[in-house]
């Protein structure tokens, strides 16, 4: 009997022998399957699976040493490398072609047709096109691949016993769930934006569907229903996000989208043919690429003088833009400047793969965006965390920098005997148990802003910005980093232009770790301001900006 098994195997046969490779095709939103021209080729070796699905996701040479680790991670190094050894031959031998290839040190895949990818890569380059500014042709092309049910997933019920490959399969699916979340955000509101309502509320019901509290996608899904002349669906769709908010979080719906549902309310009342389309909510989004993933920026202004700046532990570039105390501070600084705000590695827009938050990391993606704008130098403007970053980047790229301003920022993110000034591991553990204990709700907004903790809009706009800055299981991470932070060293070697600046009453980074910076940086000049709040967009942001702006004004005057 002539079985499919038995056509597959004399086709792989018969392909090997006129030195043609087959047409491969990786399948791993779900359990993985790997198909060669057209056909399936069933692979039962798991680890096997693991490794040409974690090949095709990195898309390229990976040392055997990290295979190794990934795949085997508690058996002795050799051991583990003559596994993997084996394994390929198998895999290769299974599949009826060289797949896998490699030399001493690396691996890596080959045979993968032109114009092949698998469908979770698919799913990622029709997202990132959405993603572009504008969203190119093809854009909308993709959108199909993003409104199924599983564009999202990433391995869906597939387990290894690796707490190694776990974690990074972990990571690869929260990304993937991000960036899917990013693209059908942007596409709702362009849909919305350029009149094509029904499509819109079907990208923004499928983002709800991902991410419940989605502010964007329920005030989309109310902008996208009165236009389309649905007063019930209105109602509807503002009543379950009300109560999603309160079952889940206890808090009532946020100002944007109270703002949508009064509108999509007027709107209803308005002819058709009168219906204005709503502009974009939120302004352009630009990536970076790095080797291990993408920083999203913003900018604005024109000036010559490009300015970078480093927002602390929480950071979300689109939540940012909703706080008009932020909005107002960015387009003050526009006036003079090139500004650019970034989100680093591992929180908001920007990847969190792996999430990397080492200042190393923060390193390589302020130059990544360095690049991507095409300019030689730039000035650093480092918030709290993204204090100790710009350090690391100037110390690492003297002449790339023009000069510093730190701003409430200290040079380590744990207590020592020497540096008194920052928190002790036990109070890290305590503030990270507050932090998931309360998640979804205005943590730390007392400590932070003293001055705005009885404003509910701000208490509201803090939780927004905490949920979509990271995750309930991503805060560890966040911590860990920060507490691993330590730029003490770097300090006396710094020979840029540095502003030090600090409230006296900041009771996150205290007056201490100001003086300690200033008194290590040579030549740095140290102003203090009176104040208790530690985000720079609350309490009297004149006398920070005013110092600021002094400060750029004349350094540009020196060769």
């Amino acid at each position: 009997m002539v079985t499919a098994a038995t056509i597959d195997a004399k086709h792989a046969a018969a392909s090997l022998e006129a030195g043609v490779r087959g047409r491969v095709d990786i399948r791993c939103k779900g359990y993985p399957e790997i198909w060669v021209d057209g056909h399936p080729r069933p692979l039962k070796l798991k680890r096997g699976l693991a490794l040409l699905v974690y090949l095709s996701e990195l898309a390229r040479k990976v040392a055997r040493t990290q295979l190794a680790e990934t795949l085997w991670p508690d058996a002795p190094p050799e051991t583990a490398r003559a596994r993997l050894r084996r394994l390929c031959h198998e895999v290769n031998g299974v599949l009826g072609l060289d797949l896998l290839l490699g030399d001493a040190d690396a691996l890596w895949l080959d045979g993968m047709g032109e114009g092949a990818m698998s469908d979770v890569a698919r799913v990622r380059q029709g997202a990132q096109q959405w993603l572009a500014t504008p969203p190119g042709a093809r854009a909308r092309e993709s959108l199909e691949d993003l409104l199924t049910s599983d564009s999202h997933q990433v391995l869906n019920g597939f387990e290894l016993d690796s707490d190694v490959f776990s974690a990074w399969l972990d990571a690869r699916s929260g990304e993937q769930e991000r960036l899917v979340v990013r693209a059908l955000s942007r596409a709702a509101e362009h849909l919305c934006a350029s009149g094509e309502p029904a499509l819109a509320a079907e990208v923004a019901i499928r983002l709800i569907d991902i991410d419940a509290l989605s502010d964007l996608g329920h005030a989309v899904l109310l902008t996208a229903r009165s236009r389309l002349g649905d007063a019930a669906g209105v109602e509807a769709a503002y009543f379950a996000c009300a109560e999603v908010l309160r079952s889940e979080l206890g808090i009532r719906p946020s100002a944007q989208i109270e703002a949508a549902y009064a509108d999509a309310r007027a709107q209803l009342t308005v002819l058709p043919e009168q219906r204005a389309a709503r502009p974009s909510l939120s302004p352009p989004i630009r990536f970076a690429d790095t080797v291990d993933g993408s920083v999203a920026y913003l900018e604005l202004g024109g000036g010559d003088t490009t300015l970078v700046i480093l927002f602390g532990l929480w950071s979300h570039l689109e939540v940012s833009w909703e706080e008009p105390r932020i909005r107002a501070i960015l387009d003050r600084l526009a006036r003079s400047f090139r500004v650019v705000l970034v989100d680093r590695r591992g929180t908001g827009l920007s990847d969190r793969v792996d999430q990397q938050q080492s200042t190393r990391a923060g390193v390589e993606d302020i130059d990544a965006v360095r690049r991507a704008l095409g300019v030689e130098q730039l000035w650093l403007l480092g918030n709290s965390v993204g204090g100790a970053i710009a350090v690391e980047y100037a110390s690492v790229f003297p002449t790339r920098v023009q000069g510093l301003m730190l701003y409430g920022s200290g040079a380590r993110g744990t207590w020592s005997p020497d540096y008194p000034w920052a928190l002790t591991e036990q109070q890290q553990k305590k503030w990270l148990h507050e932090l998931q204990s309360s998640w979804g709700g205005a943590t730390s907004l007392a400590q932070f802003a003293p001055s705005m903790a009885n404003d509910q809009p701000t208490r509201d706009w803090w939780a927004r910005m905490l949920r979509q800055s990271a995750s309930k299981n991503g805060i560890p991470l966040l911590l860990r980093a920060l507490g691993g932070m330590d730029v003490c060293d770097r300090l006396p070697a710094l020979r840029v232009p540095t502003l030090v600046l600090q409230r006296e009453g900041d009771l996150i980074v205290r007056e201490g770790a100001a003086r300690y910076l200033a008194e290590h940086i040579p030549g740095a000049r140290l102003v203090l301001l009176e104040g208790v709040d530690h985000p720079l967009w609350y309490g009297d942001t004149s006398a920070a900006l005013d110092e600021i702006e002094r400060f750029v004004r004349a350094h540009r005057q020196v060769p």
